[in-house]
Formats: C-alpha cells, structure tokens, sequence
C-alpha cells in the first residue's frame, strides 16, 4: 500500500510550533517522523528534555475532513481518558486553522507487511481482553457511520448506480434488495453499547515491547464487540489475498455473534467503501480511492463466498 506523503515538522507554521513547544514545556529538540495512513498532515515523536510525545497536527488548508477527523478524536480521547482504554491521549489544541493532538509516545512500529505470524492472534486476543462499556457520550456506531450502513439504500436508490456487484459469469452476485436487506440486519445486529475503535487497520496498530497498542480514536463509538474483529479481519483479507476464515469462526465463537450477522456486516462494509470509492479524488489523499476499491472489492467477494444461496431475495 503507498500511503499519503505527510508534511514535515519545519513545514509547520512557526506560530504552530511556538505554541506545541509551549504546551510540551520545552523546545523540541529532535523529530522522528512516521509514514502510513492517509493523512497528509504531520505525524511524528518529538523530543524534547522532558522527554518524547508522539504529535500529529493537521489543518484546514492541508485536510479539511482529516482536521475534523482529529478534532473529533479530541473529542473521543477526554472521554476515553476516564475509562479504562488505553488511548495514552496527553492534550490537544486549535491554533488557527491547525488542530493537533499529543500523545504518550509508544517505542515500537506498525505491523509489518502480510501480517507475520501472531501479530494477528495478538490484536484478536487484546481486542477480547480489553472489552468495555463505552461511556455513553460517545455515538452508537450505527450513527457515527450512518452512511456505511445506508450505502446499499442509497446506491439502490439510485438510478445512475450501474455497478452492481456480479459473479464470475457476470450473473449479479446478489439482488439489490439482498445488499440493503443485509445492511438492515447488520444495523440491528451491532447495536449495542461496549466501546468500539471502529477503525482498525495495520497503520493504527503500534507493536510495542509488551504487545499491540491501538492508536487513532478518531471513530471511538458504542456498539457490539465483534465489529472491530471483523473489520479488522477484512483488512487482513485485503492485504493477503484470502478470506481468513479460520479467525472469523473464533471471532463469532467468542463474541456470540451469529455467523449471518458477521456476513451481513461485511456486506455493509462491501456497501460503504463502493459508496465512498465513487466520489471525486481527494487531492490531499491521492491513494484513499484506490484502498476504498480495494476494501469493497474484498469485502464483496467474501460475501458472496460466504452465501450458498445467492439468488434468495
């Protein structure tokens, strides 16, 4: 995956970087920068002689929806901040049109490429480990991400949408009122009120001398558990070219999710990135279309791997 250049720490204004070093209580000495993600914004551990914090700060100018993105983790971070998730959120400030987010700096790196061996067991195991009520100021997930759960009412809506997902004979995998009753049954099925990340991708995961540590709360919502696990495993699907169906079986085992209501929720997400995938390039975020492509064409085939009967309307 080629992610979106990010800006460097000297291309930030420099009443921006007067004011971070005010907030860290000393000059920054040194940057290490990171790459990954989509954001075009800055992203980095700052040094300084009361020691490291990880920064990420973005603007109007730069990315006006990845601006709201982090203001809206901002938001997410002081709630998560009196739970027992472990956000290691430090402070967040707007300064102009910029807005950027301190956190505890973590020593480690995002997983590597294809998902080597155990990274994946221990993401599911944290994930089933570190289950919580979400504190109710948050959104239930079938709100925040509205849209991803009405992408297939809304693409059938449509009488331009042509692209309907076919089988290999170019026969329609599924009947337009198959997608949107699918979406249906999924909005019913993850409602619920534990705390969801609801983004997780390798590039929000740190591997650290203790183990995975998730990052980028942007989304944080309420929900039933197995979203995340299944979200995360439709990446993996993406990145290795198979569906890991093994790891599903465990995830609807341990979560008490029913297998149908795991293919409805792919289903959405099949829904939600074709959605997304058709909307005008992002100059900010030139690789962002290519991944929601990709993350719909995944998501669609499992689907219709996963259903016998695909002609049931």
């Amino acid at each position: 995956m080629q992610w979106t250049p990010r800006l460097p720490w000297q291309a930030l204004p420099d009443d921006l970087r007067r004011r971070v070093e005010e907030r860290l209580g000393a000059p920054v000495t040194g940057v290490d920068a990171v790459t990954g993600g989509f954001s075009a914004g800055f992203a980095g551990v700052v040094r300084t002689e009361h020691g490291p914090a990880f920064l990420k700060a973005t603007s109007e100018t730069v990315n006006s929806h990845g601006r709201a993105l982090y203001r809206q983790e901002h938001s997410a971070c002081r709630l998560l901040s009196a739970t027992r998730a472990s956000v290691g959120f430090l402070w967040g400030l707007d300064h102009q049109d910029w807005t950027v987010l301190a956190f505890r700096a973590v020593k480690g790196s995002i997983c590597g490429p294809g998902w080597p061996p155990g990274q994946l067991d221990a993401v599911l195991r944290l994930l089933r480990e570190t289950r919580i009520t979400a504190p109710a100021a948050l959104p239930p997930v079938t709100t925040l991400l509205r849209e991803a759960f009405d992408a297939w009412p809304a693409l059938a809506a449509d009488p331009a949408f042509d692209a309907w997902p076919t089988d290999a004979t170019g026969a329609a995998l599924l009947p337009a009122q198959r997608w949107v009753a699918l979406a249906e049954q999924a909005r019913h099925a993850f409602t619920g009120d534990e705390l969801l990340h609801a983004d997780l991708r390798a590039d929000n995961i740190l591997w650290s001398d203790t183990g995975p540590v998730l990052v980028d709360w942007a989304y944080a919502c309420r929900g039933a558990a197995a979203f995340d696990p299944i979200y995360l495993l439709l990446e993996v699907a993406r990145v290795n070219g198979r569906p890991p169906e093994a790891e599903l079986a465990q995830v609807v085992t341990a979560y008490g999710c029913a297998d149908e209501d795991a293919t409805a929720l792919l289903a959405v997400f099949g829904g939600w990135f074709t959605w997304m995938s058709r909307m005008p390039p992002i100059p900010a975020l030139p690789t962002l279309r290519d991944f929601q492509k990709d993350m719909a064409r995944t998501a669609i085939e499992w689907v219709g791997a996963r259903l016998p009967d695909r002609t049931q309307p």
